[in-house]
């Protein structure tokens, strides 16, 4: 099990690779890897938000 803080990096991290990844396919016109760096950014939220409910303790 992983602690709030990972939680929380491992969100971001998601959040900012998502980011790249709906940019780059943006510029290519790739549609695949615009839907994948949207569902990346989604599931960093998700890590995210589940880190800071951790750490809150509840």
């Amino acid at each position: 099990m992983r602690s709030a803080r990972q939680d929380k990096i491992r969100g971001g991290i998601d959040k900012i690779a998502g980011r790249v990844l709906d940019a780059f396919g943006k510029l290519t016109g790739n549609r695949s890897t615009r839907v994948k760096g949207k569902a990346a950014r989604v599931r960093g939220a998700g890590r995210s938000a589940k880190g800071r409910v951790k750490g809150h303790g509840l």
